[in-house]
């Protein structure tokens, strides 16, 4: 459930963090998520995930 939290996209950010960590916009054009250290890929919107 999504109440009261706000849902943005990293990449139209200045800067975005997850506590301390400045993120990493997913790769690609469609994708609005963002990477941190923790999280390992491959990832969709790299080149050759089209078909995933």
């Amino acid at each position: 459930m999504t109440k009261e939290y706000y849902g943005f996209s990293a990449r139209l950010m200045d800067a975005c963090y997850v506590d301390d960590e400045l993120v990493t916009p997913q790769p690609g054009e469609f994708y609005g998520g963002w990477i941190t250290k923790d999280i390992v890929g491959p990832f969709k919107g790299e080149p050759g995930t089209m078909g995933w």
